[in-house]
């Protein structure tokens, strides 16, 4: 039987792999067999309760947010950000640190975002245990590593750090192996200063991971800027980075633009009778349908200025010089 001094549930937010292998010899022997130990806990582990074995019992001193704190500090400089100062939000020296001014409030969003983080940045933080890694806008992840900094602009309970909206960071020069940014960088006002940002911040040879949204409705209130072509993107990290992979992932291929856009609109529509007449029509018979005509004037005619907003072909601008 498990000593209860020793172990501890295992958790999305404090999983910890060495841990769980050593608290968990059958999932330790199926690793060594080529397994994997965070999902056998997201199949298996979960569901049955399964315990890690505690930082104390394991030799680790102070807990996990003020291990991640003192590996980090050297890095963190509030010079190099947008301005302000770090204040801890609960202990000292430990983690979750606020910086700068105001943050945004969990509140002003529809929803917080959660998922493990792109594949292949996840594959990076994971077999490069000694390198340190900065994962911009993270959202709620689901699953976080000690080897990477987690910063939001509002307090997510992934956040290390939760700093007021801007792109400039307080992270020392050359000082990251690597940085991820995933659906994020539409929602910045200058995402071009961001790009540069990241150059600055990462070591000679340290690569970035973006996930970039193009034909997407306006979402993410209270920020949603630039969409970006597969051009676009590739533009922002032309100056000092060497172009490894650019693709359209599984997440990112037209079925998703089609169904957001198409689930969007259709729910939209105020009136019960006439949402429920374009839902029922074919693909061929929609397409029949030419923009500007009847159709889709009783279409518009039923949607919220909102809607028309968010799933605009375009939009113009007049504006005078002061």
């Amino acid at each position: 039987m498990q000593d209860p001094t020793r172990f501890e549930p295992a958790t999305d937010e404090n999983f910890v792999e060495e841990l769980y292998l050593a608290a968990n010899a059958d999932v330790a022997r199926h690793v060594a067999a080529g397994g994997d130990a965070w999902k056998h806990f997201e199949r298996h582990g979960r569901r049955e309760g399964r315990k890690q074995l505690t930082r104390a019992a394991a030799g680790l001193a102070g807990t996990r947010a003020e291990a991640k704190y003192a590996r980090f500090a050297p890095i963190l400089d509030a010079s190099r950000g947008a301005g302000g100062d770090f204040r801890f939000v609960g202990a000292a020296d430990s983690f979750p640190v606020t910086y700068g001014g105001a943050s945004h409030d969990l509140g002003d969003y529809d929803d917080e975002s959660a998922n493990p983080g792109l594949g292949l940045f996840v594959e990076a933080v994971r077999a490069d245990p000694q390198g340190l890694y900065l994962d911009v806008g993270c959202g709620r992840r689901t699953r976080t590593f000690d080897n990477c900094l987690y910063l939001e602009v509002y307090p997510s309970r992934s956040a290390d750090i939760v700093m007021e909206p801007a792109c400039r960071y307080p992270i020392a020069d050359a000082s990251l192996d690597g940085i991820g940014c995933f659906a994020v960088m539409e929602h910045m006002d200058s995402p071009w200063e961001a790009a540069a940002e990241f150059r600055r911040m990462l070591k000679p040879g340290g690569r970035v991971f973006i996930d970039y949204p193009f034909l997407v409705p306006v979402h993410g209130y209270p920020s949603h800027y630039f969409n970006a072509t597969r051009e676009g993107l590739a533009r922002l990290f032309d100056a000092g980075f060497e172009r490894l992979h650019l693709a359209t992932e599984g997440n990112q291929t037209p079925d998703h633009a089609l169904h957001w856009q198409l689930t969007g609109l259709i729910e939209a529509i105020e009136d019960p009778a006439l949402r429920a007449e374009v839902r029922a029509m074919s693909v061929g018979a929609l397409l029949d349908q030419p923009p500007g005509g009847p159709f889709w004037g009783r279409v518009l005619a039923a949607l919220p200025d909102r809607a028309k907003a968010a799933y605009a072909a375009g939009n113009t601008l007049v504006a005078r010089k002061l």
